[in-house]
């Protein structure tokens, strides 16, 4: 890379120390060239600030070139994968330091999350202005990827980047929507598996003072658990939601046509319609009926209007055994036997709520939900509170979500599927967009789906699905089921398989022809193991 001499010109103006980045043969890179050129003459940022963008677009270009990927041919997954790539890179370093008793703040200082998050900020301004600049007739960057972003307000920063964003309407700017949050790094906490949600479920269900409130609590759980609402959504959750959210499947309470024979058999009149069944058999069973007729037909939810944060209301699916559960025990056992032994205390039809307090004859408050679930995390010695049921939640929804979208692909594994599991994820939770929180639960739907133990052996998977589904055509079965035979063999704990299969892929009778010049000088020095440019310009 070299910085232009005093009498360059871009457009007729002078512009000395514009960055000029060289390709590995030596010749000039079109592209970042005309980024930085298209830069200067519409006064994006000032040529003092490109010099640490053009650092970081070299690195970002030989990173590419390691990987064999076009520049044009970038999404999400791959700024992703590069991320993570730094951010292994900067854990060799800390041990290499470590064994060398080297000082190891400059490297810290190098690849610091905050750094990090620059370099990716650098690289989405390259590409979302990539069309203004005339490099691509075609738009990287968009809502639907495959480089995503999302609207963000000015002032609030592009993860550490001090680059002037583009705007957008109502003064707002886009940012990449990947990116990860700047500022105080927070420790998440581990989000329980089957047999911790099982065993906070059992002691919330078996340690109230008697089974009535037992079952209130334990259906509390479940509704964070398998539906994953907040505190304060479960407080606000009513029966007359329930009663829409069945009424939308066909689904409708029943009216006696024999008013006073269906009064002797248990019908409420006076009160609401669900809870006026209570005590009702032949009207709790056509409920109970339609919920079996959906099954029958291999539906698996229904989806109840939830009012969340800002009194912004959201569908939210229900699977059906909560849903039955919360008629037959919640609002069928519990709830009834509350009213009745509040009666002449409350006016009929009551507390619209299905959660009610024993103390104010209320709705349970969320600061009582909250305490409740905090207690039983507590007393099963599982890290977290009620909020880890929400996240729970949140990744078996993304790994059932993949399973289907992956399948529905043709088991690509690309940024369509993402996006969509990360869309269909952030509705379920109420969230605006989807945020890192979401992909933190994809990553751990995946990981679930995939019998993967961490996020580099997640990548390690990616790249294997993809390069079957990319050359599946030109393969035979047989190839697959050896390879199906070797994995199983490998998994069975034959080590030296690796070996035998290192050899194999060394061999240069077996390789394939590099569509990657080889010519110019090798690099003198590396970073980690990531390639780097040896930039000569080219003379004349």
């Amino acid at each position: 890379m070299i910085f232009a001499p005093d009498d360059f010109k871009w457009s007729g103006e002078r512009a000395p120390g514009l960055p000029i980045i060289c390709e590995r043969d030596g010749s000039v890179s079109e592209p970042l060239l005309r980024f930085f050129g298209w830069s200067f003459r519409y006064k994006r940022t000032a040529i003092s600030s490109m010099r640490d963008e053009a650092y970081i677009l070299r690195e970002w270009w030989a990173y590419l070139e390691g990987r064999g990927c076009r520049w044009d041919e970038v999404d999400d997954q791959v700024m992703i994968d590069w991320r993570e790539r730094m951010k292994e890179m900067r854990e060799r370093l800390k041990e290499v330091n470590k064994k060398l008793g080297a000082d190891a703040r400059r490297s810290k200082d190098l690849l610091s999350d905050r750094r990090i998050g620059r370099k990716l900020s650098t690289v989405f301004t390259f590409y979302e202005s990539a069309a203004q600049a005339m490099l691509l007739d075609r738009e990287l960057v968009g809502a639907k990827g495959p480089i995503t972003y999302r609207a963000a307000d000015r002032g609030k920063g592009r993860g550490g980047a001090s680059i002037p964003p583009q705007a957008t309407a109502h003064g707002s700017v886009r940012v990449w929507r990947c990116a990860e949050p700047s500022g105080r790094k927070v420790t998440r906490r581990p989000t329980p598996d089957d047999t911790g949600v099982a065993s906070v479920l059992g002691y919330l269900r078996s340690s109230a003072d008697g089974p009535a409130l037992g079952d209130r609590n334990w259906l509390i759980g479940r509704t964070e658990a398998e539906a994953g609402l907040r505190r304060d959504e479960v407080v606000r959750l009513s029966v007359l939601a329930l009663e829409a959210g069945l009424a939308k499947e066909g689904i409708k309470v029943p009216k006696p046509e024999n008013r006073a024979e269906a009064v002797r058999a248990g019908w409420q009149p006076q009160l609401a319609n669900l809870d006026a069944v209570a005590n009702w058999a032949q009207g709790r069973q056509a409920v109970l009926d339609g919920l079996e007729r959906l099954e029958r037909r291999h539906r698996t939810n229904i989806y109840i209007t939830v009012t969340g944060k800002g009194q912004v209301t959201r569908e939210v699916p229900f699977p059906i055994d909560l849903v039955r559960d919360l008629l037959a025990i919640g609002i069928w056992d519990v709830r009834r036997d509350q009213l009745l032994r509040w009666s002449n205390a409350l006016q009929p039809p009551g507390p619209p709520e299905i959660f009610l307090s024993e103390k104010t004859r209320g709705p349970l408050e969320a600061d009582a939900i909250g305490n409740l679930l905090k207690h039983a995390f507590n007393k099963c010695v599982i890290p977290g509170s009620g909020h880890r049921l929400r996240a729970y939640f949140a990744t078996k929804l993304a790994e059932r979500l993949w399973a289907e979208a992956f399948a529905d692909n043709g088991f690509r594994w690309d940024q369509r599927v993402e996006n969509f599991v990360l869309d269909r994820v952030a509705e379920a939770l109420g969230h605006a967009r989807p945020t890192t929180t979401c992909r933190h639960y994809l990553d751990l739907g995946r990981m679930a789906y995939f019998k993967t133990g961490s996020k580099s052996a997640l990548r390690a998977m990616r790249h294997v699905v993809n390069a079957m589904a990319a050359h599946h055509r030109r393969i035979p079965p047989e190839f697959y089921a050896n390879v199906a035979r070797l994995v199983e063999r490998r998994g069975g704990g034959v080590p030296a398989i690796d070996a035998l299969v290192s050899a194999i892929l060394e061999d240069p009778d077996y390789a394939v022809p590099s569509t990657i010049p080889t010519g110019g000088t090798p690099a003198p020095f590396s970073f980690g193991d990531a390639p780097f440019l040896h930039i000569v310009p080219k003379k004349e």
